[in-house]
């Protein structure tokens, strides 16, 4: 049985910002919520003791309030690149691997994307994350995961229409 914690407890905080941050059709605001959303989930992995899900965190906190400044692949590819070599280094299985990859799918997106294809390799990185966050049992992880692809999917739904309802206008 999964007791319920305090890194549950902000399993389940990020939980809710990672619906808030998802719903944002802006991609400004999207990326500021992600950086609210990145603490949390580092505080959480840090409290489940899983070392590479904290340093791919960490990685796409910083990465992330990098992007909203600086957006160039050069700086993308050092994250990524950074992002692997905590991934080498921290390995332990092939579960530890998955935040990585999710990490690395979350870089690409924020620095070279936008809209409708930013969030569907959102939606690539969130099922590497669901993966490994149902594998250490991580309750609010796993329901984030689930929610950020949900969310997206509807997100992506949502300025499709608004897009088409533009050209109908127009």
């Amino acid at each position: 049985m999964i007791e319920i914690n305090t890194a549950q407890l902000i399993g389940f905080l990020s939980l809710f910002l990672g619906i808030c941050t998802f719903l944002q059709k802006n991609d400004l605001k999207l990326k500021i919520c992600m950086v609210f959303l990145f603490a949390s989930q580092t505080l959480h992995f840090v409290l489940m003791g899983s070392a590479t899900a904290a340093a791919s965190n960490t990685l796409s906190l910083i990465r992330t309030i990098v992007c909203v400044r600086f957006s160039n692949k050069w700086v993308a590819s050092g994250f990524i690149n950074l992002n692997l070599l905590w991934g080498i280094y921290l390995y332990q299985s092939p579960i530890s691997f998955l935040p990585i990859m999710g990490g690395c799918a979350g870089t690409y997106a924020v620095f070279f994307l936008e809209g409708i294809k930013m969030r569907l390799v959102f939606i690539l990185g969130a099922t590497f994350w669901i993966i490994h966050n149902s594998v250490i049992g991580s309750l609010g992880g796993t329901a984030l995961e689930a929610l950020v692809i949900i969310t997206n999917v509807f997100t992506i739904f949502r300025i499709y229409s608004a897009k088409k309802k533009r050209l109908a206008n127009a």
